[in-house]
């Protein structure tokens, strides 16, 4: 049995069994109604069922946009770059889910949509891709592929995913409109084979460049060979958070714990992570809701 089998029972026993606790007090009160400790413990109970249940059953379907503007050039001229991640389609979202995502996508009329990787979790979510074909966006569609998209097996993701209208980057670079930013794309670097010096080959000089990869840990070597902005998912956000704490565990990153979601200057580069639209490993979401960014790109 697997690990998501295990929680999706957990939560079943937990939702079903703290309301029949419950009653079952109810009618003991009288008895009972005098032991501090028992009393408290029904209070633990009760807070226990009502976070599963919205991180469970509400938050996971609370679709938000971020809203970001960042400068990496010195003109005025502005791109509406739309960020979507980790969908994990085939785990716990399937296409219906997928389609919810791009409406919102399309309202926000984007120039450019980059969907940064782990599109995909298990080989039934390569089914699951069709609303892909329905993004509406000025300059094009674009993906690169993550960690659970390798696993199950990178050609069939990508030929997937293009089949649905959408570029796969691996490795290589599109120019943006004539006179627009380079959008560079990155291979997996815990799967792939990120090529850095392909990927920023004849790129032409002076031109602000946009690295999109799907894991956030390559910033360093992004910032040495001259990105402007490099945008990433893979982290979720930690996807459970805790109030003044943060994720409830650790992110699986070597870039540092503090890299976790949002907009951080990066010496001379600017670094935006999202946390992306899907879960993986736990079906649960905790003051951490699925989000789609726009960017405002200043250049």
């Amino acid at each position: 049995m697997n690990l998501s089998l295990w929680f999706d029972l957990t939560i079943v026993l937990v939702l079903a069994g703290v309301p029949l606790y419950l009653v079952w007090f109810r009618y003991r009160w009288v008895r009972i109604m005098a032991r501090g400790p028992h009393v408290f413990l029904v209070l633990l109970l009760s807070l226990i069922w009502l976070v599963m249940v919205y991180g469970s059953l509400v938050e996971p379907h609370r679709l938000v946009v971020r809203h970001q503007s960042i400068i990496i050039g010195p003109g005025d001229s502005r791109l509406s770059l739309v960020l979507v991640s980790d969908s994990h389609l085939g785990l716990y979202r399937h296409a219906d889910w997928l389609q919810k995502v791009i409406n919102r996508i399309n309202s926000l009329e984007p120039d450019v949509v980059v969907v940064l990787g782990d599109i995909v979790d298990g080989e039934h979510g390569l089914r699951e891709l069709v609303p892909l074909n329905k993004i509406e966006s000025q300059l094009g569609t674009f993906a690169v592929l993550g960690n659970t998209d390798y696993r199950v097996g990178a050609i069939d993701v990508r030929r997937a995913v293009e089949s649905q209208s959408v570029e796969v980057l691996t490795n290589e670079w599109v120019r943006l409109g004539e006179n627009g930013p380079v959008l560079a794309g990155l291979d997996d670097i815990w799967y792939g084979t990120p090529d850095w010096e392909t990927t920023f080959q004849r790129i032409p000089s002076g031109v602000p460049v946009i690295l999109a990869v799907h894991n956030p840990d390559p910033a360093d070597r992004a910032e040495y060979n001259g990105v402007d902005l490099m945008i990433s998912g893979h982290t979720h956000g930690g996807q459970v958070r805790l109030p003044f704490i943060g994720p409830s565990v650790p992110l699986p990153t070597t870039l540092g714990q503090q890299y976790d979601q949002g907009f951080f200057p990066y010496g001379k580069m600017s670094l935006f992570i999202t946390s992306g639209v899907g879960e993986s490993t736990v079906r649960a979401r905790l003051f951490n809701p699925p989000e789609i960014v726009q960017l405002e790109v200043v250049y």
